[in-house]
């Protein structure tokens, strides 16, 4: 019992970090959430209100300055009186309209014009001289910039120097408008009543706004106003176009989040209440849900007491009930395994049994059991090789060779079954897989059907799974005895796929009784050819087609063609390899190995055609075009004027005429035999002892003289080879006096 509390209690504290993680992060965003969502809305808010502000104060001033410019453009006493004119109504009319328009407008501090012609400005209060006006500064600024079409920055004004100077902000334009040259008319506007404006517009409790302008100086607040108080984070930023001012606002410090916290509070209420009613549950949950476990523990342990298992003493409830299913687990994969691997073994038994041609009645009795085929019907086996196995081996992992071959097995079935066939294969050979095919309906033509199957399986296999296939199909038979037949068949067949192979797919049925008629003749076509291709005979071309046409119609082995392409090069070689080194070139080395592993992988005896052929007409070219260079005539009058010239030199030899005429030395000494019916070196003796012959009768040289004259280093070589030519010594041949040999 102390066990089973025990366990209870773990279970359910175990619950509670979950439980309080939970509940803080609730808690923790939804504060996040209300914080974020009242940032959000606030600073919308805030964006909207300054907004307004901004659009307020740019429609008040572009009032203001339409209202003056309406006025100054209509009142023709304006452009009089800036004409020059004297007359005491037009000046007061001007005045009496200046005046008009400052009290008709709250932003209106003041409008002057200023008169070119004799310095003047005229106020709403008064004509005075330029020099003794007050805003003087501000004239001069304007009639250097005349082109400014603005407001002004922050500025103070007086009309007069004795004054107090107000904060204005202002505009000029050139009269009389639109484009008058006569003087300037400006417009002052009282920065204290645009601060009045914005400050109807603005909360001071919950928010702030801050403006400068164009040259950063403060708008509103200002400096000295008693709400130019400490402000919180700026939230929005708006720069007005026409006016060159920022507006900068936010929400005062401390006021932003004030009301959240009696949604935070709610929110605490909220979890608390939550956290009571999940510790409530968890504990009827934990004691609900205990009821199966304590139950399972009686019957472990009733079972581990009627078994004497003592391993179970000191373990707790979790770790009895989780040993006891790891027993059980084990040992139901165990069983499954056996099952698995026991009907695997059994169905690649009665597979490797059939396909070997068994009868026992046991083996049928099992065929008949599993219903893996039909118990009659028609049956014939299809052979599946992959083609370039050892590639196929580097290419892939083991566990990719066991998906690839599983996937070509399921290809394979799937496609004869969608032919009426019902199948059933197994890999007979590390690179073969054998298929048994089965049809009940005898007017099907099984043959076809496994045809186009086998057609379309390779295809299918070649462009998704990139597994080059060759197929054999065997014989149709009548009764599962016979499978084995079918099966060699199959394979027998394989064997002629240069011959009887369409796309890579063999019938054994194809295959004619007594076709072959040797292989003499197919050698001796191949020697006829390499000995026209080397006396440069068109003709062998024509010899090569009927060789081929010979094998197409003999239906050889695979490997018998393989044999005799294998000599066809052999010999080629053997004849033309020692002529020049441009030619072994393309009879040595990588070129002609890669030839032989091209023919060897090709599918068709076309293929294997064209492989060989597309290489002897590159090699003839280049054949041709060498003996066309140096014809072997013109070369050997060549090579017999320089031997002749220089057979004194002890030097010359086969060696040293290859590299002067640039052939190899077994083609010189091939050369010499063909022209000369001689040896290069019996040529050489030759020439040699007639000279010295010449000498030993007509001079009185000594031997040794002689024998350098004619190449020999030493009189005794000398001596050794004229005795060998003539039969006698050269001493012998001086006392004797005997005439030179006629000349070659």
């Amino acid at each position: 019992m102390f066990k089973l509390n025990n366990w209870y209690f773990r279970l359910l504290v175990s619950y509670f970090p979950i439980l309080v993680l939970t509940v803080s992060m609730i808690i923790f965003l939804s504060f996040i959430a209300v914080n974020e969502i009242s940032r959000s809305e606030t600073a919308k808010a805030d964006h909207i209100t300054t907004g307004y502000v901004v659009d307020s104060i740019e429609n008040a001033l572009h009032e203001v300055e339409f209202t003056v410019l309406n006025e100054a453009s209509k009142n023709l006493s304006y452009a009089s009186y800036l004409d020059g004119s004297r007359s005491t109504n037009d000046k007061y009319s001007v005045v009496r309209s200046l005046r008009t328009l400052v009290e008709d407008s709250e932003l209106i501090e003041s409008i002057y014009l200023y008169r070119e012609s004799d310095d003047s400005v005229l106020t709403a209060n008064a004509q005075t001289e330029l020099a003794d006006f007050g805003d003087r500064d501000f004239v001069g600024q304007a009639k250097a910039n005349r082109d400014y079409q603005g407001w002004s920055v922050s500025r103070e004004y007086r009309e007069f120097d004795r004054l107090e100077p107000v904060r204005v902000i202002s505009m000029y334009k050139q009269t009389p408008l639109p484009f008058g040259k006569d003087g300037i008319l400006v417009i002052n506007v009282d920065l204290y009543a645009v601060e009045q404006i914005i400050g109807s517009m603005t909360n001071r409790q919950v928010s702030f706004m801050h403006i400068t302008d164009a040259a950063k100086q403060r708008i509103y607040p200002a400096a000295d106003s008693p709400d130019d108080v400490g402000g919180g984070s700026v939230l929005t930023t708006i720069t007005s176009n026409s006016l060159g001012w920022t507006f900068e606002s936010g929400i005062q410090a401390g006021r932003l989040l004030g009301w959240v916290s009696v949604v935070s509070y709610v929110w605490v209420i909220l979890a608390v209440l939550t956290f009571a009613a999940a510790i409530i549950t968890i504990i009827w949950v934990t004691r609900r849900n205990y009821k199966p476990i304590q139950l399972m523990m009686n019957r472990i342990q009733s079972f581990q007491m009627r078994g004497s298992d003592g391993n179970a003493v000191g373990m707790d409830d979790l770790t009895i009930i989780d040993r006891a299913l790891e027993n059980l687990i084990v040992q139901s994969q165990d069983y499954e395994k056996e099952q698995r691997e026991s009907a695997m073994l059994q169905r690649r038994q009665l597979f490797n049994e059939l396909i070997s041609g068994q009868r026992g009645e046991q083996t049928i009795h099992r065929m008949r059991k599993l219903n893996l085929l039909p118990a009659a019907g028609r049956y014939a086996v299809m052979v599946a090789r992959l083609n370039r196995y050892e590639q196929f081996q580097t290419e892939n992992t083991a566990n990719e060779q066991n998906v690839l071959k599983f996937a070509l097995g399921n290809v394979m079935q799937e496609l004869t079954l969608g032919e009426g066939l019902q199948g059933w294969g197994e890999w007979s050979a590390p690179d073969r897989i054998a298929f048994v095919f089965a049809v009940s309906d005898p007017e099907i033509p099984m043959a076809d059907q496994l045809r186009r199957t086998a057609s379309v399986a390779r295809q299918w296999v070649g462009e998704h799974l990139r597994l080059p296939l060759s197929l054999g199909i065997g014989s149709v038979v009548e009764e599962w005895s016979r499978i084995g037949q079918s099966y060699r068949d199959a394979l027998s067949g394989m064997e002629y796929q240069f011959a009887i192979g369409r796309d890579a797919v063999t019938y054994s049925g194809d295959i004619p009784p007594n076709h072959s008629r040797g292989m003499f003749n197919h050698m001796q076509l191949c020697s006829e050819c390499v000995q026209q291709f080397r006396l440069t005979s068109d003709s062998w071309r024509e010899t090569y087609e009927d060789l081929f046409r010979q094998l197409a119609s003999d239906m050889l082995k695979d490997e018998d063609i393989h044999a005799l392409m294998q000599l066809f090069i052999q010999t080629l070689t053997r004849e033309l390899k020692d002529l020049s080194n441009t030619l072994n070139e393309w009879l040595e080395g990588e070129r002609i190995a890669a030839l032989t592993a091209k023919m060897k992988e090709a599918s068709s005896l076309n293929e294997m055609k064209e492989l060989l052929l597309d290489y002897l007409l590159e090699l003839f070219d280049a054949y041709v075009a060498m003996s066309e260079t140096k014809n072997y005539k013109t070369m050997m009058t060549e090579m017999r004027a320089y031997i002749q010239a220089n057979f004194a030199d002890p030097d010359l030899s086969l060696k040293h005429l290859s590299d002067r005429f640039q052939i190899s030395g077994k083609y010189a000494s091939h050369l010499f035999k063909v022209e000369y019916d001689m040896k290069f070196v019996d040529f050489l003796v030759q020439l040699r002892m007639q000279q010295a012959e010449r000498l030993l009768a007509d001079t009185d040289e000594t031997v040794q003289n002689i024998a350098l004259q004619v190449g020999y280093a030493n009189s005794i070589t000398f001596g050794r080879v004229f005795k060998r030519t003539t039969g006698v010594t050269p001493g012998e041949f001086r006392r004797l006096k005997m005439r030179p040999s006629a000349q070659t």
